[in-house]
C-alpha cells in the first residue's frame, strides 16, 4: 500500500512494514545564501536575531512539529566543543516556539552511546529540556522506514517522524574536522539520525561511510541549518581537538553550502569532502554570504586553518581505524563506554579542553 510519495522518494507500507525507495533528484535548494551570525551574550536574542534574517517564518509555520536535529552520540563527555552547546539549543528552542512551532530535540543511538536519561544529564540536557518542557525524542525506538538510496549497497533505516509532512528540521550541530570524512557539519549530522546502532556496518567497506552520510542528509534534508558553538574544535576531530574561541552560527536553509562556509573557515578543500562531492554530482559549489552577517576575525581563521586536520591525514586515519569497525556489536556497546573518561583525560591534558 502506498503511504506517501515526494519528488525525493517513494514510502510503501508492506506486511506493516515501511520501505522507502529513493528517487533520483535535484539535492540543492534554490537559496545558497549563508549567514555568518555573531553569538552575544544572550543566545536567544543571537538566534531569533538570525533567524529573522533568514526569514525562518516563511520556513515554520504555527503549529508545526520542529525536530531539532542535534550532535549527541558524536562528542566527548565534558569536552562542549564536541557536541551541540545545550545553552544554544535552549536558544533554538525558544526561537523556534517564538514562530509558534513545537519543537523536540532528538538523536539516535551510536556505538557507544545509548541517547537515554543519563546521556542527557552528562551532556547538560536533561534539566534544560524539562525547564522548556521539550520532549527529547530517541530515534532509534521510533517508527522505521527500510530506505532503498541510491548508490548505496545496505539499506538504511531511517526514523519516520521525520518524513511526516508537518515535521520541519532543524540540524544543529557544531562544525569539527572529522578524520575520516574531513568535516563534520550539517550533513554529517544528519548521519546521526539513522536509527540503526550498530553504525560499524557503515564504515566496513571504504567508501561505503561517504556514500551513507549523503544519502542520509539529502533524504532528511534540514529546512534549516545551524552550525555553532562558543569554542570551535580543531586538529585532529571529531574526538579529540583544541578549543578555538568561535562565538558564532552559521546559518543556511540549504545544508550544502552551510558546509561549503565551513570547509573555508577550517581551510579543508571542499572538493575532497566525498560525502558532498557525491550530492553535489562532483561539483564544487559556491554560497553567496547574507548581507547582514559579521565579519570572521582574520587572526582566528590563521589559527584555526594551522591546526586544521589535512587531506592526507584523513587519508592516513580512514585506514588506520578501519579494523575498529569489525569488532562485535555487543562488545562496542558494553565495553567502550566505561573507558569514555579517557578521550576526557585526554582531551583535557593534551589539547587544553579545561
Amino acid at each position: 500500500m502506498l503511504k506517501y510519495e515526494t519528488e525525493k522518494y517513494k514510502i510503501e507500507e508492506i506486511d506493516g512494514k515501511f520501505i522507502g525507495y529513493e528517487k533520483e533528484h535535484h539535492v540543492l535548494k534554490n537559496n545558497n545564501e549563508v549567514l555568518i551570525q555573531d553569538l552575544g551574550n544572550d543566545f536567544y536574542k543571537s538566534v531569533l536575531d538570525g533567524f529573522n534574517k533568514i526569514k525562518a517564518d516563511h520556513i515554520i509555520n504555527p503549529g508545526d512539529y520542529v525536530a531539532i536535529k542535534i550532535n549527541l552520540g558524536g562528542g566527548i563527555h565534558h569536552i562542549p566543543s564536541t557536541y551541540s552547546d545545550p545553552k544554544i539549543c535552549e536558544a533554538i528552542i525558544l526561537a523556534v516556539k517564538e514562530l509558534g512551532g513545537i519543537p523536540f530535540v532528538c538523536e539516535a543511538n551510536m556505538r557507544a552511546h545509548k541517547m537515554d536519561d543519563k546521556m542527557l544529564k552528562i551532556r547538560g540536557y536533561y534539566d534544560m529540556l524539562h525547564r522548556n518542557k521539550t520532549k527529547f525524542v530517541n530515534l532509534s525506538y521510533v517508527g522505521i522506514i527500510e530506505m532503498k538510496c541510491i548508490g548505496l549497497d545496505v539499506k538504511l533505516l531511517l526514523p519516520k517522524i521525520l518524513f511526516h509532512d508537518n515535521v520541519k528540521i532543524i540540524s544543529f550541530a557544531p562544525p569539527k574536522p572529522h578524520w575520516e570524512c574531513g568535516i563534520s557539519c550539517s550533513q554529517k549530522n544528519m548521519y546521526g539520525a539513522i536509527a540503526e546502532r550498530r553504525k560499524s556496518i557503515y564504515h566496513r567497506k571504504f567508501d561505503r561511510i561517504d556514500k551513507t552520510v549523503a544519502a542520509a542528509a539529502r533524504l532528511m534534508s534540514p529546512d534549516i541549518n545551524i552550525l555553532g558553538c562558543q569554542n570551535l574544535c580543531v586538529g585532529t576531530g571529531p574526538h579529540f581537538g583544541e578549543p578555538v574561541p568561535f562565538n558564532k552560527l552559521i546559518i543556511s536553509e540549504d545544508m550544502v553550502y552551510g558546509d561549503k562556509l565551513c570547509s573555508e573557515i577550517f581551510g579543508y578543500p571542499y572538493k575532497f569532502v566525498k560525502y558532498a562531492m557525491i550530492n553535489t554530482n562532483n561539483v564544487d559549489v559556491s554560497y553567496k554570504l547574507h548581507p547582514e552577517s559579521s565579519e570572521m576575525s582574520q587572526e582566528i581563521l590563521d589559527l584555526i586553518k594551522e591546526k586544521s586536520i589535512y587531506m592526507k591525514e584523513v587519508n592516513f586515519w580512514k585506514r588506520f581505524l578501519h579494523f575498529q569497525y569489525f569488532v562485535p556489536h555487543d562488545f562496542q556497546y558494553h565495553f567502550y563506554p566505561p573507558f569514555e573518561f579517557l578521550f576526557t583525560e585526554i582531551n583535557k591534558r593534551f589539547f587544553k579542553n579545561r
